[in-house]
């Protein structure tokens, strides 16, 4: 999960993961979208093809925006929180959305009818924190993270859900794991770790990360699974711990990715550079790796067995221009007919053919500061959330 500034016109990027307290956003002044004014569920045409879906905001005391999103048999899940609104109207403070109880809830949007399905709560009282990351999982769940909040899973045929209490607070970003009884999260706290959850949200292992310097923390943001290896990938913040902030002058405070031992945690392998943006491996062990060195943003399709690092597989320039301290890769998907689509935060979204062939769509910035998070393909066309309001658009894929 990455963190940002909106100042001015553009987005800058603030070290990252949307909000640990640890963090704080100690680049503060503004680090959130902006919206513009609310509307109500329509569309707009800003180009031919393209349609806005805007749902009615869960609350009257919060502004609520569609977030980390995945999809399944025809529907887009996706997380609805006040996260970035609060923590702007509030001068940065990432804890502001905890001030207002609010819903908390699953938005749930309609791919072939391109509208909004009724969303799924997900069983909290009281609630302050809105949900996060989601992982529409192959048994039928619906599984989400709250981070301040315990995470859990809805089932959409019942409504039934479950909270993973145990589990505690701090849980990011998920993934499948090995089987589906198996899923892993990321716990992006101070020091944070990996963490291999039941499909009943048991812990059944974690695994702290490494400092790279004491006087830096580790906060681990997105991960996957490569089943033929049976390793972890994980890229991280580098952030300065509170009591040697200010000594880090000439400390290399950023981001890397590390690879870990499924079975045992072990850290295998650490990329510092490249930057591992994002990645994701499909059920046969093909691995996708989204990795930005200076303004030069590149897809790598490495065959199944062959990850080891940023030099694996087949190298598919992406952007030769990127503008790295403005943009973002957040998600990677894959459509039915095997095109990838690498959606940046900007609104770019890089759909890659199974030969190679790269073409860019480009859905329109509707508000200042509004961050796309994940485009999904359907048929001829894509659908992608929008962190401003509960809002997903749609455009043509070609």
């Amino acid at each position: 999960m990455k963190g940002l500034l909106a100042s001015g016109s553009g987005a800058t990027r603030c070290g990252s993961a949307a909000a640990s307290v640890m963090l704080a956003c100690w680049l503060a002044s503004a680090c959130a979208p902006s919206g513009g004014e609310r509307r109500d569920e329509g569309s707009a045409s800003g180009e031919l093809g393209v349609v806005v879906r805007i749902a009615p905001d869960p609350s009257d005391r919060e502004r609520y925006c569609a977030w980390y999103g995945d999809a399944r048999a025809g529907v887009l899940y996706f997380g609805e929180s006040a996260f970035w609104n609060a923590m702007r109207a509030a001068g940065g403070d990432p804890a502001a959305d905890l001030r207002e109880p609010g819903p908390q809830l699953v938005g749930r949007f309609d791919l072939a009818r391109e509208r909004f399905l009724p969303p799924l709560a997900t069983g909290a009282r009281a609630s302050r924190a809105g949900t996060w990351d989601v992982l529409a999982h192959p048994n039928g769940r619906v599984y989400f993270t709250t981070f301040y909040e315990s995470a859990g899973y809805v089932d959409p045929a019942t409504g039934a859900s479950r909270r993973f209490e145990s589990a505690g607070t701090g849980l990011n970003e998920l993934a499948l794991g090995p089987d589906s009884r198996t899923l892993l999260a990321t716990r992006y706290t101070a020091d944070g770790s990996v963490v291999v959850l039941d499909a009943d949200g048991t812990v059944t292992a974690e695994h702290p990360l490494a400092r790279p310097d004491p006087r830096v923390r580790v906060a681990p943001k997105s991960l996957a699974f490569d089943p033929v290896r049976r390793e972890v990938w994980v890229n991280t913040d580098l952030v300065p711990a509170a009591e040697t902030r200010p000594a880090l002058e000439g400390v290399g405070v950023g981001h890397d990715a590390r690879v870990l031992d499924f079975a045992t945690g072990r850290e295998l392998r650490r990329f510092a550079e490249p930057e591992l943006q994002f990645m994701r491996f499909e059920p046969d062990g093909r691995g996708l790796f989204v990795w930005q060195a200076g303004t030069r943003l590149a897809l790598r399709v490495v065959e199944p067995g062959r990850a080891e690092g940023p030099d694996s597989g087949r190298e598919i320039p992406l952007d030769d221009a990127f503008p790295a301290q403005h943009d973002f890769v957040q998600d990677l998907s894959v459509g039915p007919d095997g095109r990838v689509l690498a959606t940046r935060w900007s609104g770019a979204v890089h759909v890659v053919s199974p030969s190679g062939e790269v073409r860019t769509a480009q859905l329109p910035r509707l508000a200042p500061g509004g961050l796309y998070y994940a485009a999904v393909a359907v048929g001829d066309r894509l659908c992608a959330t929008y962190c401003a309001d509960v809002e997903v658009v749609c455009a043509p894929l070609h």
